[in-house]
């Protein structure tokens, strides 16, 4: 079996068990800026020092495990540089994975959530892994984001605690059209 298979197996066999965990103990989170995310209702939200109101149009925010255990890994949701409309959403994905992180890449894959086209893009850096999921509805563009603080170098973000329910939430990421 290939490291790209067994990191996919790895992922189904964590992900699956948190498809069928959205319900009463989630919540959704919805922004003024026309995006939603669910969320486990146990976890905190949380935004810049100076942001008093966590839904407005153009600020990211951050979900916390309730144990505030952040090696186990966070998730943020930030809004984006707008899309030039005399360029592609391919080109344009490519540029903001560039632009927007300036990690070395490790590994990207085209994705889709809910219609609108993503990319899925595993960045490294002196501190470990991070993940970011660059979604484009028309002209905006959003980064759904997965790291954790500093742990040992090398460890992989799929054996993190909370990376499956970074995979659901991003599964429920929507963008109002």
């Amino acid at each position: 079996m290939t490291k790209s298979a067994q990191v996919s197996a790895v992922i189904i066999l964590l992900v699956i068990p948190c498809l069928s965990a959205i319900g009463a103990d989630w919540k959704t989170f919805a922004s003024r800026g026309g995006w939603s995310i669910s969320y486990p209702s146990d976890w905190r939200i949380g935004s810049c020092q100076s942001c008093t109101e966590p839904t407005a149009e153009d600020v990211f925010v951050d979900f916390f495990p309730p144990s505030m255990k952040t090696a186990d890994g966070w998730v943020m949701v930030s809004p984006l540089a707008r899309r030039p409309s005399d360029i592609s959403v391919d080109a344009w994905l490519a540029k903001v994975s560039r632009e927007a992180n300036l990690n070395p890449h490790v590994h990207e894959a085209e994705s889709k959530v809910n219609g609108l086209s993503a990319l899925r893009v595993r960045y490294r850096s002196p501190q470990g892994e991070m993940e970011e999921i660059y979604v484009v509805s028309g002209s905006r563009t959003f980064s759904v984001s997965f790291s954790a603080d500093p742990g040992s170098p090398g460890t992989s973000l799929e054996t993190l605690p909370n990376y499956p329910i970074y995979s659901t939430m991003f599964r429920s990421f929507r963008v109002k059209r």
